[in-house]
């Protein structure tokens, strides 16, 4: 039986859409996990250790790209007709969209978000380690956080 047509669309996207999901529970299981077994700090320095190099890896593919050029060169379009005070604000709105999207997507679309935005040079990769450490540690502490809690309103083992 061959699926074609819209029904092989669909069952794309739900296979895209389940992998999502499955990837999602497995990513904040084990940052979880981790935070429990080892505790906040060496769960902070692992999770670091995991997703600096994927996070080098996506700046090294995204930065050749037809696509990432094409935004920056958009943004930068946009950016020169506006005025001093509006380009002042933009670039601050960039920081703190970085800064939101590291904490909250993680260090790898953030800094998939640098290369658009256009930091290059060495430093997107000093920042890509900061937007790691940052992400890391605020989940690691929110977590240890909640085991703690969890440890305290149901105090024994079982």
């Amino acid at each position: 039986m061959k699926i074609g047509g819209k029904a092989s669309k669909r069952l794309y996207w739900a296979a895209g859409i389940l992998l999502a999901i499955l990837g999602f529970i497995f990513a904040e299981g084990s940052l979880i996990a981790t935070t429990k077994i080892f505790g906040i700090v060496k769960a902070t320095f692992i999770r670091v250790a995991f997703t600096i190099p994927l996070s080098w890896l996506a700046i090294f593919f995204c930065s050749g790209t037809n696509t990432s050029a094409n935004v920056r060169n958009w943004i930068l379009k946009k950016q020169a007709s506006l005025s001093k005070k509006a380009r002042l604000a933009v670039t601050g709105g960039k920081f703190l969209v970085i800064l939101n999207t590291a904490v909250f997507l993680g260090p790898i679309l953030a800094s998939i978000l640098m290369v658009m935005v256009g930091i290059q040079g060495k430093r997107i990769y000093f920042y890509a380690v900061l937007c790691a450490l940052l992400c890391a540690w605020v989940w690691s502490c929110f977590y240890g956080g909640v085991c703690w809690g969890v440890a305290k309103i149901f105090p024994t083992r079982l």
